[in-house]
Order: structure tokens, then C-alpha cells, then sequence
């Protein structure tokens, strides 16, 4: 399997495990530090930044497995061809919510980019933190698309979308 292949097929896993592993770490090294009286604040803020981001990553990883919040139940009542409709509805709903919040999110980046706004513990420029959704809502959409064009391929296999 090639890099890029490999990457585009497990990305959000691997950055979601290195992120979980360094929170981890930090949330360790704030107990020890905590019960022997030498707490740090920063340790709190990075831990609490690197979540946001794992939320997000997570996202997207949702949406690439299809287990992103949906109804089955409505989906159930319909025939291959009717979920494959309601399916590719669905993502292009979901696809427009993320080009919403991209742009949205994009302004609000662009402000604190602007006005170089630091974290209060570490000093850390808060677009790093503030781009978490906005990058997981462009890795959501990519995945949408991608959803997309597996299902249209499904399809027209003969073979049901609906996990």
C-alpha cells in the first residue's frame, strides 16, 4: 500500500493515537506534579487544547467509517435505491453544514490571526487551538465527498449502502 493511500486511509486514526498518547502523558505528569505540590497550569491548557482537537479528528474519522450521527430507522424503510437516495442527500446536507462552518470558522481564525490572541497558560497563539474545527470540518467534507463516490460505486454494483 502506498504513503499516500496509507495516510489518506488511516490519518485521523494515527494523529487521534498520538494526540491521545501526549494527552495522556501531559494529564499524567499534572497528577504527579499536583500530588506532590508543584502543579503547572499549562499542562491543564495543552491537555484541554489537545481534546478539542481529538474531538474533531474524531469527527471526521466518524464520517469515513459512517458512524456519524444519522437516523437509521428512516433509512430502514426504504428499498436499496431509496437509502442510496436518502445516503447521497444526507452527505450533500452534511457537506453544505461543513462549508458553513468552514467559512464561518475561516473569519473567526482570520480575527485571531489579526489581533495575534495568546492563550492565557502557555502563550500559544490561539489560532492553533481555534483551527481544530475548522481543519476537522475540511477533513469531514473530504470524507463526505469520498463517501460520496463510494456510494455512487456501490451502487451501481448492485450493492446496498447501508451499513
Amino acid at each position: 500500500m502506498g504513503f499516500l493511500k496509507k495516510l489518506d486511509k488511516h490519518l485521523e486514526e494515527y494523529l487521534c493515537a498520538l494526540l491521545m498518547g501526549i494527552m495522556c502523558l501531559v494529564t499524567g505528569w499534572q497528577i504527579f506534579c499536583r500530588t506532590f505540590g508543584f502543579g503547572v497550569s499549562w499542562q491543564e491548557e495543552l491537555a484541554r487544547y489537545i481534546f478539542i482537537w481529538l474531538i474533531y479528528l474524531g469527527c471526521s474519522y466518524a464520517v469515513r467509517e459512517r458512524k456519524h450521527i444519522k437516523v437509521d430507522a428512516t433509512i430502514l424503510l426504504f428499498k436499496t435505491k431509496g437509502r442510496f437516495v436518502l445516503s447521497i442527500i444526507s452527505n450533500v446536507c452534511f457537506f453544505v453544514f461543513c462549508m458553513f462552518i468552514i467559512y464561518g470558522g475561516s473569519l473567526m481564525l482570520q480575527t485571531a490571526v489579526n489581533k495575534q490572541q495568546l492563550s492565557t497558560a502557555m502563550g500559544l497563539p490561539m489560532w492553533i487551538a481555534q483551527s481544530s474545527y475548522v481543519i476537522g470540518f475540511i477533513l469531514m467534507a473530504i470524507r463526505l465527498v469520498q463517501d460520496v463516490v463510494k456510494q455512487v460505486g456501490e451502487h451501481r454494483r448492485g450493492e446496498d449502502v447501508v451499513e
